[in-house]
């Protein structure tokens, strides 16, 4: 009899153990479920901060082509901005607007690597402050040689071409139009596809050096002709030292289209 008890006892005993840890465990599932739903809810809060707007290397990469294309001649072809993980900044800290003082001392218009000075600013603090050297790419529309050109050759409109560059790769004198130079004569041998200079050509001398030439000499109705020794080569409105073949005295003149030499009266 007290062993049926012992035993029915026990197995309420046990039971209730049972029971309790039973209960225990869904209070813990419970507190564990609680705290990652805090847990995440807070993580997500600074994503959210985040996604309000534009980091500061965002703004100043915008504030930088917007300068450019200020600065900059027509639409630039391309432009090439370094990282700017400098200009990274936690505004969080410091209260205030977010802006930018951009300077340069490039020249203008810009093309090819230019520096910029960059102040980054919240509110009125100076934040961060650095140089950034973007690169420009204008497209420049300039004349090449469609054929190989020997010295002396006196271009034509069918030997030249049009094509469109990089401008910070363009010499200064570079020819853009193509009627500056149709017409004259080569200095020097020039290769096919080769940019073309306005140095490399000159215009198609009229009197070489050492042709004997008229000499003019002409104030109102008084008309003298005599015979000179040109001392320099040159083209039609050139002026150039000629020697009076009889008097041997040089005298200093004018070319017209025909060869003759005006002298100044």
């Amino acid at each position: 009899m007290f062993g049926r008890m012992a035993a029915r006892m026990d197995g309420r005993g046990i039971g209730s153990v049972f029971g309790r840890w039973a209960g225990w465990s869904l209070w813990i599932g419970l507190a564990a479920a609680i705290g990652l739903f805090v847990a995440s809810q807070a993580a997500a809060e600074p994503a959210v901060e985040a996604s309000a707007g534009p980091s500061t290397a965002e703004r100043v990469r915008a504030d930088l082509e917007q300068f450019i294309l200020e600065h900059a001649q027509g639409e630039p072809a391309e432009i090439e901005i370094p990282e700017l993980r400098a200009f990274d900044f936690d505004v969080s800290a410091v209260p205030g607007e977010v802006r930018t003082e951009l300077s340069t001392r490039s020249p203008v218009p810009f093309h090819g690597r230019v520096a910029i000075t960059v102040a980054l600013y919240v509110g009125q603090q100076l934040v961060k402050r650095g140089v950034v050297s973007p690169y420009v790419t204008v497209s420049d529309r300039i004349v090449v040689s469609k054929r190989a050109l020997s010295r002396g050759h006196v271009v034509t409109a069918e030997d030249v071409d049009y094509v469109d560059r990089d401008r910070a790769a363009s010499p200064g004198d570079v020819v853009r139009e193509a009627e500056r130079i149709v017409g004259q004569r080569a200095r020097r041998s020039l290769a096919a596809d080769q940019v073309l200079r306005e140095g490399d050509f000159e215009r198609v001398p009229v009197v070489e050096r050492g042709d004997r030439v008229t000499l003019v000499l002409k104030h109102g109705p008084l008309l003298i002709q005599a015979l000179g020794k040109a001392q320099e080569t040159g083209a039609t409105g050139d002026w150039i030292r000629v020697v009076n073949v009889e008097s041997k005295r040089e005298v200093t003149g004018r070319i017209d289209p025909e060869g003759r030499v005006h002298v100044a009266f």
